[in-house]
């Protein structure tokens, strides 16, 4: 893939949409493209991150290692470990490639490098964490919810 391609593809990547092209040159010129074959695992529950991923083409399959279910599938033009971009933790969960996958690595270094040069991004993040962790808030008190509803007819 050439720079302009990059660049392209990363101003549909939700979190990057309001980049300027600039500052999408910069992510682009700085990422690390990788590739993934069917069944390849990209990084383990568990694992400390060190950055993020974009998801060019291909599925991805995040699975929980204990139960080896499937929490979600992801698809071109995903985020994977959107935190790790800001913080390090650990992985909670296993991604695995689902037939050729093509992604681009963000690491975190590069990310607080953007962060700094172009502190109007930092505002941008903070609201997009403050929607992730409401919409997440709203989820919890739902499965809540519906747990109390069991509770009560498993009593009755």
């Amino acid at each position: 893939m050439s720079l302009d391609e990059d660049i392209k593809f990363f101003s549909r990547v939700e979190l990057f949409q309001e980049f300027s092209l600039e500052q999408l040159r910069l992510l682009a010129f700085g990422a690390e493209r990788k590739l993934y074959r069917d069944g390849e695992i990209v990084f383990h529950q568990g694992d400390l991150s060190n950055g993020g991923y974009v998801l060019l083409s291909g599925k991805i399959d995040l699975i929980l290692k204990d139960d080896k279910k499937i929490i979600e599938s992801l698809g071109e033009n995903a985020l994977i470990g959107e935190l790790a971009l800001i913080s390090s933790n650990r992985r909670s969960a296993t991604a695995i490639a689902k037939g050729q996958v093509h992604l681009i690595f963000i690491s975190r270094d590069l990310f607080r490098r953007m962060l700094s040069e172009y502190p109007e991004l930092a505002t941008l993040l903070q609201a997009r964490i403050q929607k992730n962790v409401q919409s997440m808030l709203i989820k919890m008190t739902d499965v809540q919810t519906k747990l109390n509803k069991i509770k009560n007819l498993s009593l009755e």
